[in-house]
């Protein structure tokens, strides 16, 4: 009998050490996933930001005025454009960075 709970005593003793071993194995499995997990939406972030900027050049690209003539002319068998319907572009001066009112 002395040598079964000598055995029952040692097992229980193990317990705690290795559910601590199974605790750290299991933290660091987490935290590497949780790591690469933030990689894969930080390259999914930049690939994002990399298709925005794409997407806002195509639109000033597309909506150039010159674009649109072209299209205009294409559309209408290159018919002359009157000055009334000439798509112009106007730049507006810049505001001053202290108005006075």
């Amino acid at each position: 009998m002395a040598e079964f709970s000598t055995i029952v005593r040692m097992i229980v003793g193990l317990i705690p050490l290795y559910l601590l071993l199974f605790l750290l194995i299991w933290q660091g499995v987490e935290k590497a996933k949780a790591r690469r997990s933030v990689r894969q939406k930080l390259v999914l972030k930049k690939e994002l930001i990399r298709k925005n900027d794409e997407l806002k050049i195509g639109i000033v690209s597309y909506t150039s005025a010159e674009r649109i003539e072209a299209l205009y002319r294409k559309t209408y068998q290159f018919l002359p454009i009157s000055a009334v319907g000439r798509i112009v572009t106007v730049e507006l001066p810049a505001l001053p960075e202290n108005p006075s009112r």
